[in-house]
C-alpha cells in the first residue's frame, strides 16, 4: 500500500514536471524564436503608416569605390489626419514655415486629402532649415523626413544610365537606360516599398518622444546591391573636360593596356533626365557603329603581314589614284600620289592606293577574318548580357568594294571602344584581351556577390607583326599623318583616319568624321585611346590633337603611371 501511494506521488510529480517544461519550451519558443515577429505585430496594431517606394537602391561605383551618382538628400513631410487636432490651424501653422509658392501647394494637397482622411505626402520639397523647423515644432501628425533623392550622373552619364519613377506613387524607381537598366535586378532593394509609420496609444494618439518610423516588410529597410564599373572617376572626368572644351560631338574611350579594363568612357553632346523628360542627346556614340575610315588599314597591315603578302620594306608606285581592271578608280588623299613609298611610309602617310593593293591581295575573306579574330565584330563587351554589337566587316564580292573596305568605308563598321581595344592588341604586341566595363556585385556591406569573369588573354597576331605594327603605328606620329598627336618626353603611337559621312559642311565641302586611335607611352604602353569627332574634317588635325590633350592631362594630374622608362 505504501509503496503504491508513492509510486501515485511520484506519476503525479512527473506529470506536473512534464506541463512545467511543456508550458517553459513554448514561453522560450515565444520569446526567442517568434519574439521578434510578435512583438512587430503588438507594434503594428497600434501603428499609424503610409507606404511609400523603396528609395535604398543601389549605388554604381567606380574602380575606387567612388559613387557615380549625383544622389542629393532630399526633405519632406508627411500628414496623418487622424492625429491632427485642428487640421486647419497645423496647416496654416505649417505654411508660415514655408515658401509662399510651397505654401499655397501645401494648401491645396491638405483641402484634396483631409477629407479623404488617409496619410498623404504633400508635393513640396523642403531645404534642410525647414524640416529642422517643423521636426522642432513636434506638430501631433504632421513629421519631415529625409531621403537620397537619386538624379544620375554627372559623368560617364550614357554608361550609367537614368531611372524613372516616383517613390510617393508606390513606385520604386527602375533602370531606363545604361547600367541602371542593364543591372536593375541587382541594384533594385529586395523589398519594393517601405512605410513611414507612428506608433499609438490605445486612445488613438501619437506616443510622447517617439519618432517617425522608417520600415520595411520586415522591420528594416532594405537595399539594393552596389554594381562595381572598371571606370576611373579622375580619368573620365579629364577626358569630359577636354571634349567640352572642344565642345566636340562624338566619342573618347580610354582602355587600361595591361588589365583591358575601360578607365573612361565619353559621348558627346551629353543629355539631362528629370521629371519633366529628357534634354540632349541620349545617344552613346561610343558604343554606336561607324565607318572607321584609314583606321581600318591597321586591320589591313596587320593581316598582309601575317599572312606574309607583304614586307615592310616592299615599295609600290603612288600615282594618286588606283585604277581597277572595270576601268573604277579610288583616290589617293594626295591627289599627285606619294610617288615611290615603301609600305610602312604607305601606312604612316596613310596612303590609299598602296593600301587596295594590298587589300586585293588578301581578297574578301581573309580580311573579315582578320578583322573578327582582333575582335571588331565582337559585342561592346562589359555587361554580362547580349549588348549592340561591337562592328560589322561584311565586304561585298566585286573589287571596287574590297578596295572601299580597306579604306574603312564600304561594308565596314566598328565602334569607338573596338577601335581603342584594336590599339590596345597593338600595344601589347598582338595579344586580344576583352575589354571590361563592369568589374563586380557588392552587397551594401561591400561584401562581394559576384565578380564578373572574362576569357583569358588571348594572341590574335605573331609577335613579330605585333612589333612590326608598333614601329609603323610610331612612325604615323613621328613623321606621318599623325604628328600632332605626340607626346613629350613619352612618346605615343597611333593611326589616323578620316571617314566619309556623304554630308557637306556650311561651305559645301565633305563632312567627314576623324578618327586617331592610338596608346602612350611608347616604353611599357599604359593606356589606348579611341577619339572620334563627328564631321571633325582630318583625324590628323582635330582627333589627333585631342588624343595628347587627353594623355597631357592624365599626365599632368598623375592620374595614371604614365612615365617614360630610362
Amino acid at each position: 500500500m505504501y509503496y503504491r501511494r508513492e509510486s501515485r506521488f511520484i506519476l503525479l510529480y512527473l506529470c506536473f514536471l512534464l506541463v512545467f517544461l511543456l508550458l517553459e519550451g513554448k514561453l522560450a519558443y515565444l520569446q526567442l524564436a517568434k519574439g521578434e515577429e510578435l512583438a512587430l505585430k503588438a507594434v503594428e496594431q497600434r501603428m499609424i503608416s503610409y507606404e511609400i517606394g523603396n528609395f535604398f537602391r543601389g549605388d554604381i561605383e567606380d574602380l575606387k569605390g567612388r559613387s557615380l551618382l549625383d544622389s542629393q538628400t532630399a526633405y519632406r513631410i508627411v500628414v496623418f489626419p487622424s492625429l491632427l487636432s485642428d487640421p486647419l490651424e497645423c496647416c496654416q501653422e505649417l505654411m508660415s514655415m514655408l515658401s509662399e509658392d510651397d505654401a499655397l501647394k501645401l494648401a491645396a494637397d491638405f483641402e484634396a486629402n483631409l477629407k479623404k482622411g488617409n496619410p498623404f505626402v504633400p508635393d513640396i520639397t523642403l531645404t534642410e532649415s525647414e524640416a529642422q523647423k517643423i521636426l522642432s515644432q513636434q506638430i501631433p501628425g504632421i513629421y519631415s523626413f529625409s531621403y537620397e533623392q537619386r538624379r544620375g550622373s554627372d559623368l560617364a552619364k550614357h554608361i550609367v544610365g537614368y531611372t524613372s519613377g516616383s517613390i510617393f506613387q508606390q513606385k520604386p524607381e527602375e533602370g531606363k537606360s545604361g547600367i541602371e537598366k542593364l543591372y536593375n535586378k541587382e541594384l533594385s532593394p529586395a523589398e519594393p516599398t517601405l512605410e513611414l509609420a507612428v506608433v499609438v496609444d490605445r486612445r488613438g494618439k501619437p506616443l510622447p518622444g517617439r519618432k517617425l518610423l522608417l520600415r520595411g516588410d520586415k522591420g528594416i529597410a532594405a537595399r539594393g546591391n552596389d554594381v562595381v564599373l572598371t571606370l576611373d572617376l579622375d580619368v573620365q572626368q579629364v577626358v569630359e573636360e577636354v571634349l567640352d572644351e572642344k565642345a566636340v560631338k562624338g566619342a573618347a574611350v580610354v582602355i587600361d593596356i595591361p588589365t583591358g579594363e575601360v578607365r573612361a568612357i565619353t559621348s558627346r553632346p551629353s543629355y539631362s533626365y528629370s521629371k519633366d523628360g529628357l534634354s540632349g542627346e541620349e545617344i552613346n556614340r561610343s558604343t554606336e557603329l561607324y565607318h572607321p575610315g584609314s583606321i581600318f588599314k591597321i586591320v589591313v597591315a596587320a593581316a598582309a603581314l601575317a599572312e606574309g603578302l607583304v614586307t615592310p620594306d616592299e615599295t609600290f608606285r603612288c600615282e594618286g589614284k588606283y585604277r581597277f581592271a572595270s576601268g573604277e578608280s579610288i583616290s589617293c588623299w594626295k591627289k599627285d600620289g606619294h610617288g615611290e613609298i615603301s609600305f610602312r611610309e604607305a601606312f604612316a602617310n596613310s596612303c590609299n592606293q598602296v593600301f587596295v593593293e594590298v587589300a586585293l591581295r588578301l581578297g574578301r575573306e581573309r580580311l573579315e577574318n582578320y578583322a573578327e579574330q582582333l575582335g571588331l565584330t565582337k559585342c561592346v563587351i562589359g555587361y554580362e548580357g547580349p549588348t549592340t554589337p561591337g562592328g560589322k566587316v561584311r565586304i561585298g564580292q566585286y573589287d571596287g568594294q574590297l578596295g572601299n573596305a580597306a579604306l574603312g568605308q564600304d561594308g565596314v563598321q566598328i565602334s569607338p571602344v573596338n577601335l581603342a581595344v584594336l590599339a590596345a592588341t597593338v600595344a601589347r604586341g598582338g595579344e586580344y584581351l576583352q575589354p571590361s566595363l563592369v568589374k563586380k556585385i557588392c552587397d551594401p556591406r561591400g561584401e562581394t556577390v559576384r565578380e564578373i569573369t572574362r576569357p583569358a588573354p588571348a594572341r590574335v597576331l605573331p609577335e613579330s607583326v605585333g612589333r612590326e605594327l608598333q614601329k609603323m603605328m610610331e612612325l604615323v606620329v613621328k613623321e606621318g599623318t599623325g604628328k600632332k598627336a605626340d607626346i613629350p618626353f613619352l612618346g605615343s603611337a597611333g593611326k589616323t583616319g578620316s571617314a566619309e559621312t556623304g554630308k557637306k559642311d556650311e561651305k559645301g565641302q565633305p563632312a567627314n568624321n576623324a578618327w586617331f586611335v592610338g596608346y602612350a607611352p611608347l616604353d611599357k604602353p599604359q593606356l589606348a585611346v579611341a577619339v572620334l569627332v563627328e564631321e571633325g574634317g582630318s583625324g590628323g588635325e582635330s582627333a589627333a590633337v585631342l588624343f595628347r590633350e587627353i594623355i597631357a592631362g592624365l599626365q599632368q594630374t598623375k592620374i595614371q603611371p604614365l612615365s617614360r622608362e630610362e
